[in-house]
């Protein structure tokens, strides 16, 4: 089935054996990662760090969940930290033995394949193209009773659509009627304007049925470190605590988490980055035939090229042999071979793109 297959971008080894293109010639808009990179004090933090690989790390993350309750004004006790947001899932799952859940579709595929090894079942909740992808509030709530936990990602991958935290209150309030957990999934939330509109960790740990994921892999752009957070209520944190592996997050991912989530110029830098090179991509993928970009909260846009006289695939396929490396959204419920994902970098980069995705398009025409 689709949804319950292991797809996603960012895997330069196998698309470099593919295409034949060593794996540092290729621009990879198909893993949506921060376009600067890690910040320059990570990269020296782990530089520095080299030398506690002789010790285990520190299995409570002491240093990096007081810097990440300090970013995020969030309690320490209430931070759970991971090797990557996806440990985690598939922690919380197995510790809540779940039976059932609901899942907004299209959306990231792990959510299905964590209740699916725990032998749960999954009942999608579409969120239609015609109506924009929104959430659907109302389906929701009429499916919550009988189910174990709700995930809403947000911003949604790979939609970028965002929700604001009333609605998120509203399902909130129905799931607790129903002894229903609410894993609101903000890996990209960092990426957001205005983000206290739609963030829900203010609430994590006071809502007793309300869990928050959040990834350092995107924003701070350490994907190989993996590192991960989750917020949750402080009797399912302490439970989560005893059953994860003691030493999940390595000496120099705490490192690197620490000194990012204190590099406020990066940070800022990667917001004004990211937001001026959205619409730059956004306004010139608009302007090529058959080609329509849908707006987006996050870092990435979702992209229909069935209008284009060629399917997502085959653009994939063309594009990966000319160097760059996009998300084919056929692993996305509903998606398949109309859409493409589109990670924002910079200006050349998305230049480059532009030109080859324009050189590909006259040639199909």
């Amino acid at each position: 089935m689709p949804e319950l297959q292991r797809i996603h971008g960012g895997n330069l080894t196998r698309a470099a054996a593919r295409y034949g293109i060593p794996a540092a010639r290729l621009i990879d808009f198909s893993a949506n990662i921060n376009p600067l990179g890690p910040s320059p004090r990570a990269i020296r933090a782990v530089v520095g760090a080299l030398d506690q690989v002789r010790h285990y790390p520190d299995p409570d993350c002491t240093e990096l969940r007081a810097a990440l309750a300090a970013y995020l004004g969030a309690r320490e006790e209430r931070i759970l930290m991971g090797n990557g947001a996806a440990e985690l899932i598939y922690l919380l799952v197995r510790v809540l033995g779940c039976r059932r859940a609901i899942i907004p579709t299209p959306t990231f595929c792990e959510y299905a394949m964590a209740v699916a090894s725990c032998g749960g079942v999954v009942e999608k909740a579409p969120m239609p193209e015609e109506e924009g992808f929104c959430l659907p509030v109302e389906k929701i709530n009429k499916m919550l009773p009988g189910a174990d936990i709700l995930f809403i990602c947000n911003p949604n991958n790979p939609t970028g659509r965002v929700v604001e935290t009333g609605l998120i209150t509203e399902i909130l309030d129905r799931a607790e009627q129903c002894g229903v957990t609410v894993v609101v999934d903000e890996a990209f939330m960092d990426f957001v304007p205005e983000r206290e509109r739609y963030s829900m960790v203010s609430a994590a740990g006071v809502r007793p049925n309300l869990v928050v994921l959040y990834s350092l892999t995107k924003f701070f752009g350490i994907p190989g470190l993996r590192l991960g957070a989750m917020l949750a209520p402080p009797g399912l944190a302490a439970r989560l605590a005893l059953a994860k592996d003691p030493w999940n997050v390595n000496a120099l991912a705490q490192a690197a988490g620490v000194a990012g989530l204190r590099d406020v110029d990066y940070m800022e830098a990667t917001r004004r980055l990211v937001l001026e090179e959205k619409r730059f991509l956004f306004d010139r993928l608009a302007s090529l035939k058959g080609v329509q970009p849908l707006p987006g909260a996050a870092n990435f846009l979702l992209v229909k090229v069935s209008e284009t006289g060629a399917g997502s695939g085959q653009l994939t396929d063309r594009l990966g042999r000319r160097g760059v490396l996009v998300r084919d959204c056929a692993g996305f419920t509903g998606l398949a071979g109309r859409y493409l994902r589109l990670a924002v970098k910079t200006r050349p980069e998305n230049e480059k793109l532009l030109t080859v995705l324009q050189e590909i398009l006259e040639e199909i025409a």
